[in-house]
């Protein structure tokens, strides 16, 4: 079943409820799970609140803008607490406390849920469900590649009781009473049934029952036998109900999508055109970054320019016959000339490195030098066989050669190659 445009072409529900089974109906019981093949009743809504009811394999639900999980009320726990004087964060901690006395299910194994900000003294709608449970859905529906929007009790698919009208739904095997804002009770479909539901048209003043689910002989008969009058609701479920639902997916559960705190935030910001006043500044601060990165890399590449340009300057002041090719090697080559002509010995002499290389030696074992070569200001020493065996002696060499003003490498056939530091 799907909903249809006025045109009759299927379109996407906006809302489609899934009715989870009570867990202890699941196959393998209570320590079964759910799968994709596992047909569920579900309730698809339009926008006008209206829609339709259908069974299908999780995997092959409808198409709709929201998925909510509405779970059997035997597998949630529903109450209203007077809220202490706590904040949020500090009356989620406390719930299991609060309501530990309430519950037959123990508290270490539920993850609790509450609707909206708690107010001291007032009225606080709570929720409660096994976290095995409500893990194996999600789960279930993730291997679906479903993404829940919200979950909640089947109580809030009920109006809530008022002026002695209750809520009534059919399911399979049963039926649903709301008793009160956050109270419900099951009655099952039997001869017992109709004593149940005496008893609740006696103790809470019943009037008249609006049922929702598809008509039957059993509800018929139990209404008939308790003797109160009986309609059967126009839309699947009661939209006001839903709105006042204590969604499950709070916590560690918050669906991903809503990215959490900032996903709530996103989401008011987006509402209403309330994201075009930040949008915009946020809009100008990107520009005026990016207008000053721009700015600031200008200015570094002009000050870049004119050191280039005075380098190049001073290089040809001092040497206007060479060329403009290799500046730093040209002046390093043409300043080793001129030291040559004024009679002042280059770092990169022969005499200069070979006297540094004796003092570089001076630690070193007697004999251990087998020659020495010097070619393009490279002064290199050649050691005899298992001269320079022992590591420590290399390292001392090592060390030793920044103090005499060389720069020291070692050549994989043991020779060691001694040139200017920077060069």
């Amino acid at each position: 079943m799907s909903i249809r445009s006025a045109n009759g072409a299927a379109r996407p529900a906006a809302r489609l409820l899934v009715f989870v089974p009570p867990r202890r109906s699941w196959p393998g019981g209570a320590r079964g799970t759910l799968s994709v093949t596992s047909a569920l009743p579900y309730v698809a809504l339009d926008s006008d609140g209206g829609g339709v009811r259908g069974a299908a394999p999780l995997g092959a639900l409808p198409r709709a803008r929201q998925l909510d999980l509405v779970f059997d009320s035997l597998d949630v726990f529903s109450a209203s607490i007077t809220a202490p004087a706590l904040g949020e964060a500090r009356m989620r901690q406390a719930l299991p406390n609060l309501l530990e006395e309430r519950m037959l299910a123990d508290p270490a194994d539920c993850h609790f849920a509450m609707g909206g900000t708690p107010a001291e003294g007032a009225p606080l709608s709570v929720a409660a469900i096994e976290r095995a449970t409500l893990t194996r859905v999600l789960e279930a529906c993730s291997q679906a590649q479903l993404a829940p929007r919200a979950a909640y009790s089947e109580l809030y698919t009920l109006p809530p009781p008022r002026d002695g009208r209750f809520g009534l739904r059919v399911s399979a095997g049963g039926a649903f009473l709301r008793t009160g804002r956050d109270q419900g009770c099951r009655i099952e479909l039997d001869e017992g049934g109709s004593g149940a539901l005496a008893l609740a048209v006696r103790q809470l003043g019943i009037a008249r029952l609006l049922v929702y689910g598809p008509p039957s002989d059993a509800i018929a008969d139990l209404v008939k036998a308790v003797g109160v009058e009986a309609a059967y609701a126009a839309e699947p479920v009661d939209a006001a109900g839903l709105a006042e639902a204590v969604n499950l997916l709070q916590g560690a559960y918050v669906p991903s999508g809503n990215f959490g705190i900032s996903g709530r935030l996103l989401t008011r910001l987006t509402r209403n055109g309330a994201w075009r006043a930040p949008a915009a500044w946020l809009g100008a601060c990107a520009l005026i970054a990016v207008g000053g990165l721009n700015a600031y890399w200008l200015q570094l590449d002009g000050r870049f320019q004119d050191l280039r340009a005075a380098m190049h300057r001073t290089f040809r002041d001092g040497f206007p016959n060479e060329s403009d090719a290799y500046l730093l090697e040209q002046a390093r080559r043409s300043v080793a000339a001129l030291r040559a002509r004024a009679g002042r010995a280059s770092a990169g002499d022969f005499s200069v490195l070979n006297a540094q290389a004796l003092q570089w030696l001076a630690t070193a074992p007697v004999g251990i030098v087998s020659g020495i070569d010097y070619a393009d200001s490279v002064y290199r020493v050649r050691f005899k066989p298992g001269g320079l065996d022992d590591p420590a002696m290399r390292n001392l060499l090592q060390a030793r050669a920044p103090a005499q003003g060389l720069a020291v490498q070692f050549d994989a056939d043991g020779s060691a190659r001694l040139t200017p530091p920077g060069s």
